[in-house]
């Protein structure tokens, strides 16, 4: 068996949940478990969250939600876009995920599969494009999708919209998206509708912006103790966050090479000294960037080596010292020691963001989990 898996600290999930239950004091917290938990794992990642005090999951897709049902995951999910029509049955046979509605296609595609089921008290949730515009009803809208929705015999639960710029936190339009929205939820409690879930906060503006936190704050990339940006380390650094993800293999190969001599396809590092290299079994094929070997690192014995050379398929390439032998562990992400690879810090030295560094790690390598958090009362759902 190739010796190359990702390890997820679901302590440290636990932990990372808990710090953020303590930061925003009576506001529920929804934790963001799309595209597979970040490529940690959705199920355990839900499980571990809900355990540390997370009363809400949310994901992007209707089958993310089916697979957490699946597993035996209770609590309340959110599926972030509107739904297809043709998913909205399954939707609601799934029993407590919620529906973003934002269109009268979709809004009618609902009742009607609430209808056909025939479900009460079905609950959706209304979302607002207050400036990000990737998907949400207008606000000037908002009344109208607002009514349709309880016209049509659905109970609108939530409001809610996305803060786009929130991980620089002087920049105004975060302003402009709260005023916005505020003037959204004013608009639907003079017409009546005042819906119990109100959220705009993701972990950026969760850190923040204390003003956006309502009465419930969605935290996604925080979850797995990742900063959203270098304007909020210092908050995710006081906050105590740990990074739950290690990316683990190791040394399959040793050996030597002289002045000149290129390692890797298009020969894009040359030697220019006799130079020791070892050869680790995981590649683009495992979700590394190709790039990860011209400006990466990795851990083995507790020190940074090089990675050299563009990464393959199926291996890397590593710049070692003597003291290197076969079968040792190599850290590509995650801790070893005294020392750790930071998911930020990777991004930054091939040039994406640490959400591409996580989500783009493929289903090859398989996950573990090897610790499990402390044992605690699941919490009652809210809404």
């Amino acid at each position: 068996m190739r010796p190359t898996w990702v390890s997820v600290d679901l302590a440290a999930v636990a932990h990372n949940v808990a710090a953020f239950r303590g930061l925003v004091g009576d506001a529920e917290l929804c934790a963001v478990v799309k595209a597979d938990g970040y490529g940690h794992g959705a199920p355990a990642v839900a499980a571990a969250a809900v355990q540390a005090g997370a009363t809400w999951l949310a994901v992007a897709l209707v089958e993310e939600a089916a697979e957490l049902r699946t597993a035996g995951v209770t609590a309340p999910v959110l599926v972030l876009s509107e739904p297809r029509p043709d998913e909205m049955a399954e939707v609601v046979a799934l029993g407590g995920v919620r529906p973003t509605l934002y269109t009268d296609a979709g809004i009618d595609a609902c009742a009607a599969a609430v209808a056909a089921a025939d479900a009460t008290d079905f609950a959706v949730h209304l979302k607002v494009d207050t400036g990000m515009h990737r998907v949400g009803v207008h606000p000037d809208a908002a009344v109208a999708a607002a009514r349709h929705v309880v016209a049509a015999g659905l109970r609108l639960e939530g409001v809610f919209s996305h803060c786009s710029i929130a991980d620089v936190p002087w920049d105004p339009f975060t302003d402009r998206q709260v005023e916005r929205f505020d003037a959204v939820l004013a608009d639907l409690a003079a017409a009546g509708i005042r819906p119990p879930v109100v959220h705009l906060a993701n972990t950026a503006a969760t850190l923040s912006r204390p003003d956006t936190h309502r009465s419930l704050v969605r935290v996604g990339i925080g979850v797995y103790g990742v900063s959203p940006g270098s304007a909020v380390d210092e908050a995710c650094r006081d906050l105590g966050l740990r990074q739950a993800m290690t990316v683990r293999s190791e040394v399959t190969h040793l050996q030597v090479i002289g002045p000149g001599e290129g390692v890797g396809y298009g020969h894009r590092w040359v030697s220019d000294r006799t130079t020791r290299l070892a050869t680790v079994p995981m590649g683009y094929a495992d979700g590394l960037a190709r790039a990860w070997g011209l400006g990466g690192e990795a851990l083995i014995g507790g020190r940074r080596r090089p990675l050299r050379g563009v990464v393959s398929m199926d291996a890397l390439v590593v710049e070692v010292d003597d003291d290197v032998s076969l079968g040792d562990e190599v850290v590509l992400l995650g801790r070893q020691g005294d020392d750790e690879i930071g998911a930020t810090e990777v991004a930054d030295a091939i040039g994406l963001i640490p959400w591409e560094v996580l989500c783009s790690l493929s289903a090859r390598p398989p996950r573990r989990y090897p610790a499990a958090p402390p044992a605690s009362p699941a919490p009652t759902a809210g809404g």
